[in-house]
């Protein structure tokens, strides 16, 4: 598969024919049609980048909750699917605050008397079994090392020396069992940073520490750079990704991690949107990311995305932050998306889509969990399928 080419009136023509083919069907296949009209009159009009050489890649990863399975037979089916699809990496969150919930050093579950590795350890042994590859994503603060008026556990510790000594746990723990250590999770968000306004120069506190310690523990690990979210603000509530990564490059970032990481959705747009506007956010978006590490004299570094999707919310939801497609629409667009970053983009060597599955339904009323690959019962969405059959027929 190629971008497409040959201007408005062959991409109109195509579409209008495929609809009328259709109509008279159902009304979703219609409603499918119409979005994805919309997306292919924008990928044939806008002007594209520059095509860089094919690449063997990118890995397939998938984001994925494990921690939340009580079974662990769940697990085991999970790892079991997602393998089967291509999968050969994960990335499972270890929240500090799960490790250690009391106090420093108390990992003990208060409420049930266990081990607060237990499930985690089993995460990463199963993982490993099935010769899958694993991100864990370390972030979230305990009760006990946050400021006394903080708002939840997602903003940063008091003192860096502590999260650093929890990153040191983790390392040793699991040294030469994971592949990277992704540290914290879009702290240009003030949501992600304890409701305060976004602060790169206090990130890279935070990074260069923890660096530091997984380097010296486990040195053939990666350290991920935390992937920013795509946003237009600027304000206190958020902080544009570009603006906060230049702060990073500026503060001296460079050579403190070993990937950088983004986070690559489409939003309302399609996987072949090409449009790399500033003012806006598409799936083009990473292109933006890579120009300004290269500006910066980071371009021996690799990309990883570490979030990628599409998200089918019901159109009755009252809000739509992420935009809205079809099922079957999500299923062909993630693998297009693959398909692009394999034919464009060569620094791309990770694709982790959002998300595996949720061991609930808690969350169902959130527009976020409409991203998912399979419902709490497992019920197997078409994408899903649509990334097994790809990968059984080596993405040809």
């Amino acid at each position: 598969m190629r971008e497409p080419g040959g201007g408005l009136a062959v991409a109109s023509l195509a579409s209008l024919a495929l609809l009328l083919l259709t109509t008279a069907v159902s009304a979703a296949p219609l409603e499918t049609l119409s979005i994805d009209l919309r997306h292919r009159l924008v990928a044939a009009t806008a002007a594209h980048a520059p095509v860089d050489a094919p690449q063997a890649g990118p890995r397939i990863g998938m984001n994925v909750f494990l921690e939340q399975e009580v079974e662990p037979e769940k697990r085991q089916r999970s790892l079991e699917l997602l393998q089967q699809a291509g999968v050969t990496l994960i990335r499972q969150q270890v929240p500090w605050e799960q490790i250690e919930p009391v106090d420093k050093g108390q990992t003990i579950d208060p409420n049930f008397g266990v081990s607060t590795w237990a499930k985690f350890d089993d995460i990463v042994d199963r993982a490993n079994a099935l010769g899958l590859s694993l991100i864990l994503r370390l972030d979230t603060s305990p009760r006990w090392a946050l400021p006394a008026d903080a708002a939840d556990g997602l903003g940063p510790p008091l003192r860096d020396e502590d999260y650093w000594d929890f990153v040191a746990q983790v390392a040793r723990r699991y040294r030469g069992r994971v592949a990277a250590y992704q540290i914290w999770n879009e702290p240009n968000l003030n949501s992600e940073w304890g409701r305060r306004p976004p602060d790169a120069a206090a990130y890279l506190r935070l990074l260069r520490g923890a660096s530091a310690h997984i380097h010296s523990i486990d040195p053939s690990a990666h350290v991920v750079l935390a992937a920013m979210a795509p946003t237009l603000t600027e304000n206190a509530d958020a902080l544009n990704e570009l603006v906060y990564l230049q702060q990073l490059y500026d503060a001296g970032a460079r050579g403190v991690f070993d990937v950088l990481a983004v986070q690559a959705y489409g939003l309302r747009g399609g996987p072949d949107d090409p449009r790399i506007d500033r003012s806006d956010v598409t799936f083009s978006r990473p292109l933006l990311v890579r120009q300004l590490m290269e500006r910066n004299g980071d371009s021996a570094t690799p990309v990883w995305a570490t979030e990628a999707g599409w998200n089918v919310n019901p159109p009755d939801l009252p809000e739509q932050p992420y935009g809205r497609v079809t099922p079957s629409l999500q299923a062909r667009y993630t693998v297009r998306a693959i398909e692009r970053v394999r034919e464009r983009w060569p620094w791309m060597q990770v694709v982790c889509i959002w998300y595996w599955k949720r061991a609930d339904d808690t969350n169902r009323n959130q527009a976020w969990f409409w991203f998912r690959l399979a419902d709490p019962d497992s019920t197997l969405q078409p994408v899903y399928y649509a990334l097994r059959d790809a990968a059984l027929t080596g993405w040809q």
